[in-house]
C-alpha cells in the first residue's frame, strides 16, 4: 500500500482537549495512543512519526485521535507552505550550479556496522523471538543511509519486548557507540 506525500507531511497540533488528556491521563487511552499525542508538537510531519514509533499504522492512529478531538491539522497556512516549498524546490535544484556530490556526513566503518548488525540480531532473535522475523531482515539490509531508521525501528521493538524492556537503553547505546553516532 502506497502513503500519498501529501498524508506523510501533515502536521498535527494537541488541541485542548489533547493538552488535557496529557496532563490528566483521563480518558485511558492505550500506550501507543498516548505516546502518539504526546510526539505530536505542531513540528513533526506524519512521517517523521512514524520513523519516531516505527509504527506501520500512524495514519490511522492519528485519524483516531482526531476524531476523539485530542489533535488537529496545523493551520492551513502551514500546510500551503510545506507544499510551496515542495514545488520549489525541483525549479531551485536546476536554477542551481552543479556542484560536485557531496560526502555523507555519516561515515561508518563497514566491520563495525557488521558488528552492529550482528548485536542487533543476536537481541532480536534472544528478546523478540519469531517476532523479529521482518525486523532482522530489515537489519541485514541495513546500510550506512538507513541505519539511523533501523536502529530506531529496532529500539522500540527491543522496548515494547518484556523481554528486553529494561535493558533496551544499553543494547543501543552499544550499538550507536560501537558506529560512532549519537
Amino acid at each position: 500500500m502506497s502513503i500519498s506525500s501529501e498524508l506523510l507531511d501533515r502536521i498535527y497540533i494537541k488541541t485542548p482537549r489533547g493538552q488535557k488528556e496529557i496532563a490528566e491521563r483521563s480518558s485511558g487511552l492505550p500506550a501507543r495512543q498516548r505516546r502518539l499525542l504526546i510526539l505530536i508538537d505542531g513540528t513533526k510531519s506524519s512521517s517523521e512519526l512514524a520513523v519516531l514509533l516505527a509504527e506501520f499504522e500512524l495514519s490511522a492512529r492519528l485519524e483516531e485521535l482526531v476524531g476523539l478531538g485530542f489533535i488537529q491539522l496545523k493551520e492551513p497556512a502551514r500546510q500551503e507552505e510545506i507544499n510551496t516549498r515542495a514545488a520549489e524546490a525541483p525549479a531551485a535544484a536546476q536554477a542551481a550550479p552543479t556542484a560536485p556530490p557531496s560526502i555523507s556526513p555519516l561515515s561508518i566503518d563497514p566491520l563495525l556496522l557488521e558488528q552492529a548488525k550482528k548485536l542487533m540480531i543476536e537481541s532480536a532473535r534472544h528478546c523478540l523471538g519469531i517476532m523479529a522475523r521482518s525486523l532482522i531482515e530489515e537489519i541485514q539490509q541495513c546500510n550506512e543511509s538507513n541505519c539511523k531508521v533501523v536502529i530506531a525501528r529496532w529500539n522500540m521493538a527491543l522496548r515494547q519486548s518484556s523481554k528486553a524492556r529494561t535493558h533496551a537503553d544499553q543494547y543501543v547505546d552499544a550499538v550507536k557507540t560501537l558506529i560512532g553516532i549519537d
